[in-house]
Parts: structure tokens; C-alpha cells; sequence
């Protein structure tokens, strides 16, 4: 259903963007009428019109790509350009075996888009849902996971919430046992807790608020305990950031307390993280440190190859950087500047968001430290970093370190060239100042 992916991603674009139909008629020479009816999937578009919106929202691609799959003219092949159109099972079974990278993950988010999820073809076919249903459902969320590694979340937005409507549809209208029925819950609570995710990183947080505390009540409909609290403690970590900070403790505290004793060693680190974060948040310095004690003792040696799918990224470095943001917020530079040099030299151009996130952790205490020349030069390489992430977090943390540095400019040549070269930036731009 090629159109309807086309304005799901349109209407994406115009929310991450902050644009009303009257500003994008104005840029593209269209009537508001005809692009509401893009938008609402009642006019498909010509490949023409497409790429007019693509290059009027900067949108690297996607809207062509999705229109081109409408066009007969311009039929795509498969994700690994092999001869020959596959149906719409195998293109699905395609688009979750390619390892997502810096390089494919716009072309894999694209035909993503364009291509039914089997859970719309098992409920079309009117099949039984059985394990075999679940899994490959769970394999989508696994490789959504990874995706946003790579695309901010203005890219996978739109990608992971209609994951999840088609998910608790197939839930909802499909025949299945009981035990299935327990089993679609627990994925259900996975697609929640990342839906919150990348609508946070994409500026939504009243509904990144709604999509933790609904995968909270899947994941313990579901019989998944360790799933529960990890939705309860992302609901935390957003509180410690936009929202009450005491009110981020107790969930925090909460989750870690409820989802302990289920959750393996991985899990168990990142919940003590996010209760060390909103201690930290609140100035709490003996509570936060006695927390990051505890993840120190508990991470596991070999790393988190056995964790959930929620907490498969938390490697050691990633653990640094928490230490090291601690400190920072906590206004100990001294103990957190080593911690994320060390660490951040380990990130990436595979990474941008990441990447531009934690240097500005470096940045910030590096200011903190009175090297405002030295923090102006890693303050803009987070700045090279944001303007590829499609990420309002990244935007907003760079903006914030703008206007720390503003205040003690002075002279310096390095800080003057940092405020000249963001001078453009625009969290109205949804994350997107520019570049990729």
C-alpha cells in the first residue's frame, strides 16, 4: 500500500518539521486542499510531486523513494537490488536479514515503508497466529532497534508506531491461543517502550509519555516483568529530563525494585542507570554515585550478548558515558571529563546522534572546568554530528551548549567561530538543522 506509506512518512515529515500546509503550498507552488489529500492517502502522488515535497522538506529521499514504488514506470527491486520483484513475505523476510549500517539504513528504512508487515498478510489470509508469527514480529523489532541506531528519530518514527498499530491490531482481530495472545503483549511492550523512545528524540513527549505507560500494562498483561519496569524506567529517564525530577526518582526506584530479581545482569544495569541519572538529575550526589557502584558491580564481563532486546545496547562504553554524564551533571568535571574522552573516542560517524549527544556531555563539563576554548572545539564537532542525526534531543542539547557559551565568549576566537557556525540551528527544524 504504497500511497498510504507516503502519507504516513509526509504527515511524519510535516510534524518533525513544524510546517503547516499553508507553509509547505507556499514553498511548493500547491494548493493546501491537494497536499491534505496527500497527506491523507486520498491522492496518490506522481513521482514529480514527490520528489517537489522531498526537496521542500528535506527528506533525503524518502517521499521519492515511496512514490517511485507506486509508479509502474519505476518499479524498485529488493533492499539487496536482486533481480526480480519478490512478494511482499519475502521482501519482509528480506528487509529483517540486512544488518542496518551508516550506509543502508535510509535505503532499508525506505523500502521498510513501502513494504505490508507480515502481520497485515497474516490477518488478510485470515492464517491461525502462531510462534512462528511472534517471531518474526520480534526479529521487525529487533531490527527497528537498530535502525534508530543510525536514524534519528524523525526517520523512525513513523516506521515504529505503525509497527505497533499493526502489531496490536494482529493481537486484537487475529485467532490465537492464549499463550500466543501473552506472547504478542511482551512484543507489543518492546514496540511501546521504543515508540517512546524515538518520540522523545523526535519531540513528542506527551505521546512518548502515552507509549511507555501502555507498553508498561502490555508487558505485565503479558507476564513480562523485566518489560514492565524497563517501560516504567524509560517513563523515568523522560521525567528526569522534561518532566517532574522527583517524580522520576520513584519511578526510577520503582522500576528497578519491580524488575530486579527478573531481569538478567544487562537489564538489571540499566535500570540501576536510569536510577543513578534521576538522582543525579536532582543534584542527589552520594545516591547517584551509590547507584553507579551498584551497575559497576552487576554489569556482566562478557557484555550484554545475553540481554533483552531493550537492553542490548548497553555495552561497557555506554556505561562510561552514564558515569560520565553523572559526574557532569553533578558538576564534578574533574571525574568526568577522563570518563568521556576516554569513552567518546570510541563512537563514530556510524553513530551521529550519539556521538553528538555524549560530546556535548564533554563540552559541557569541559565548560565546567573553565576551558571555554577547548569546549567550543568539541561543541562543534557535536554541532557536524547533529546537523546528520534527525534528532531534536541532539539539536537541543547543542543549542543549550550555545547559549552557555555565549555567556563567556569574550575574545576567544574558538567560541566565536562555534556561535557563528550554529547560528543557523533550529530545534523548529525537528532535529534536522540542515544537513543530512
Amino acid at each position: 500500500m504504497p500511497a498510504g506509506a507516503f502519507a504516513l512518512h509526509l504527515q511524519a515529515l510535516l510534524r518533525a518539521r513544524e510546517l503547516s500546509y499553508r507553509t509547505l503550498a507556499a514553498q511548493t507552488y500547491y494548493s493546501k486542499s491537494y497536499l491534505h489529500d496527500l497527506a491523507c492517502g486520498r491522492k496518490a502522488p506522481s513521482p514529480e510531486v514527490a520528489q517537489r515535497l522531498d526537496d521542500a522538506l528535506d527528506a533525503g529521499g524518502g517521499l521519492a523513494a515511496l512514490a517511485s514504488a507506486s509508479d509502474p514506470r519505476e518499479q524498485r527491486t529488493t533492499v539487496s537490488d536482486r533481480p526480480g520483484r519478490p512478494d511482499p513475505a519475502r521482501l519482509a523476510d528480506l528487509l529483517v536479514t540486512e544488518t542496518p549500517t551508516a550506509e543502508n539504513a535510509v535505503e532499508l528504512a525506505h523500502q521498510w515503508l513501502i513494504t505490508d508487515p507480515p502481520q497485515r498478510y497474516e490477518l488478510d489470509a485470515g492464517r491461525r497466529v502462531g510462534d512462528s508469527t511472534v517471531e518474526r514480529v520480534r526479529q521487525r523489532v529487533r531490527q527497528l532497534r537498530r535502525l534508530d541506531d543510525h536514524l534519528g528519530g524523525s526517520e523512525t518514527y513513523a516506521m515504529v508506531t505503525a509497527e505497533l498499530a499493526e502489531t496490536v491490531a494482529l493481537l486484537r482481530e487475529g485467532s490465537h491461543s492464549e499463550p500466543v495472545g501473552g506472547d504478542l503483549l511482551v512484543v507489543i511492550a518492546d514496540l511501546c517502550q521504543l515508540a517512546g523512545f524515538v518520540a522523545e528524540d523526535s519531540g513528542r513527549i506527551a505521546e512518548a509519555r502515552r507509549h511507555h505507560l501502555a507498553g508498561m500494562r502490555a508487558a505485565h498483561e503479558g507476564g513480562d516483568a523485566a518489560g514492565a519496569a524497563n517501560c516504567l524506567s524509560s517513563l523515568s529517564y523522560l521525567e528526569a529530563n522534561a518532566g517532574d525530577r522527583r517524580a522520576a526518582v520513584t519511578l526510577a526506584r520503582s522500576a528497578h525494585v519491580g524488575g530486579r530479581d527478573a531481569a538478567e545482569a544487562t537489564g538489571r544495569a540499566l535500570l540501576l542507570e536510569r536510577v543513578a541519572w534521576a538522582h543525579a538529575r536532582l543534584g542527589e550526589a552520594s545516591l547517584a554515585e551509590r547507584a553507579l557502584g551498584a551497575v559497576e558491580d552487576i554489569y556482566p564481563d562478557h557484555g550484554p550478548e545475553e540481554a533483552p532486546s531493550w537492553a542490548y545496547w548497553l555495552t561497557r562504553d555506554e556505561v562510561e558515558i552514564m558515569t560520565g554524564r553523572v559526574w557532569t551533571e553533578l558538576s564534578r568535571p574533574l571525574r568526568a571529563v577522563p570518563v568521556l574522552e576516554r569513552a567518546i573516542a570510541r563512537y563514530g560517524d556510524d553513530s551521529p546522534r550519539e556521538t553528538s549527544l555524549y560530546t556535548t556531555w564533554l563540552a559541557q563539563a569541559l565548560l565546567q572546568a573553565g576551558e571555554a576554548e577547548h569546549a567550543a572545539l568539541t561543541a562543534g564537532r557535536a554541532l557536524d554530528f547533529a546537523r546528520r542525526a534527525r534528532s531534536q534531543r541532539a539539536v537541543e542539547r547543542v543549542m543549550g551548549l550555545r547559549e552557555a557559551l555565549a555567556l563567556v565568549a569574550g575574545d576567544s576566537r574558538a567560541v566565536i567561530e562555534f556561535l557563528e557556525l550554529s547560528a543557523d540551528l533550529s530545534v523548529a527544524n525537528g532535529g534536522h538543522p540542515g544537513g543530512h
